[in-house]
């Protein structure tokens, strides 16, 4: 039997494509299925792979979490944006070893910001 997010996740990708006028042949096509294995993702009888999940959402051009809109999984769809520098800061800061060391950025970004410091007790 099914798992039930396998049949909401197939149930989207069917309406997803159906408003953009995609036929399984084509969507198929796309990612390098049959149709009959994309008939398949959408009854959720045969589970999507992640791989295939992230190209089913470029091509119908949607965010991937609405391939998830019914699930608990899709509250966690949303992300924060972040420029090249402040990625590149936020693997620095996840290298650092030390507690001490993360506090002192933290204390560092917050004084730069112009934010009230909280002073710890």
């Amino acid at each position: 039997m099914p798992d039930p997010v396998d049949i909401i996740v197939g149930r989207n990708v069917r309406q997803l494509r159906a408003l953009r006028r995609v036929s399984q042949l084509e969507l198929g096509e796309a990612l390098g299925l049959t149709f009959q294995q994309v008939q398949k993702y959408e009854k959720g009888t045969n589970r999507v792979s992640a791989s295939k999940l992230h190209q089913i959402a470029v091509f119908l051009d949607v965010e991937i979490s609405a391939l998830f809109e019914g699930t608990s999984i899709s509250q966690f769809g949303s992300r924060i944006e972040l420029s090249p520098d402040a990625y590149a800061l936020a693997v620095s800061y996840d290298k650092l070893n030390s507690t001490a060391g993360k506090e002192a950025v933290k204390t560092i970004l917050t004084l730069m910001s112009g934010e009230a410091v909280e002073s710890a007790a």
